[in-house]
């Protein structure tokens, strides 16, 4: 029997070229690219209104930068901490209490490099600035709120409200830092950082430190035909 003939063609060799009418791919585009290109122009655009804005607060209106700025610093310092206070005894004189009686209970004093006990002795060789701050902390140790709320001024009180009152507070490492003394043309303005320390703290006048803590203040004093009050209180952030 005969095999039948092979009709099969062979296949050409392949010259490099296709044959037409052969349908080419399409190129796919680069997604990657595109994403970066965009991320890139929104980040720029971003920073350009940033910039913008940074520039109008610094320069064109620096009163509501600061303003800004107050409002953090108030609300942080408006915020209390969860403190555990003692019972509020208004009955107690604390002079009867031996353990503060023995704590360092005078005014520390600081001007510069030098630093200055102030005691009845030498309370008179010292401005009004200083004497005031002897008031200031009699008023409070004694629990005397009426004499408290006389040593601010009105302007104090267009954003504060008087002491309802507290309990003699037992005060004790007290230091009074002054920072700067400038002539105004309200009279002579005098900035001071204030720390001390209340053992067995009961808050009914600081609610922001706990016993035997301390958070330093910033006291702003005017002192105007020889009169000196608080014209701001602001603590600082711990």
């Amino acid at each position: 029997m005969k095999n039948k003939k092979d009709t099969r063609e062979e296949p050409l060799p392949f010259d490099g070229t296709m044959p037409e009418g052969t349908p080419i791919p399409a190129k796919k585009k680069s997604g990657t690219k595109k994403r970066k290109k965009i991320i890139i122009i929104s980040v720029f655009l971003v920073l350009c209104v940033l910039g913008g804005a940074g520039w109008y607060l610094l320069y064109g209106n620096p009163a509501l930068l600061n303003r800004a700025f107050q409002n953090l610093h108030d609300h942080a310092a408006d915020t209390e901490e969860e403190y555990i206070f003692y019972p509020a005894d208004y009955d107690l004189d604390v002079t009867t209490v031996r353990e503060y009686m023995e704590l360092d209970r005078d005014i520390h004093y600081k001007n510069g490099a030098e630093t200055i006990l102030i005691t009845d002795a030498n309370l008179e060789f010292y401005g009004p600035d200083v004497q005031f701050f002897k008031q200031y902390f009699a008023s409070v140790i004694t629990g005397d709120h009426e004499t408290y709320n006389s040593l601010f001024t009105s302007h104090y009180y267009e954003t504060n409200d008087p002491h309802s009152g507290f309990t003699q507070q037992m005060i004790y490492d007290i230091t009074i830092e002054k920072l700067s003394q400038d002539n105004t043309d309200a009279g002579i303005a005098y900035t001071y950082n204030v720390s001390y320390k209340i053992r067995q703290n009961n808050g009914t006048f600081r609610r922001d430190i706990g016993s035997d803590g301390a958070r330093t203040q910033r006291f702003a004093l005017l002192e105007s035909d020889g009169t000196v009050l608080i014209d701001s209180i602001t603590t600082y952030m711990q």
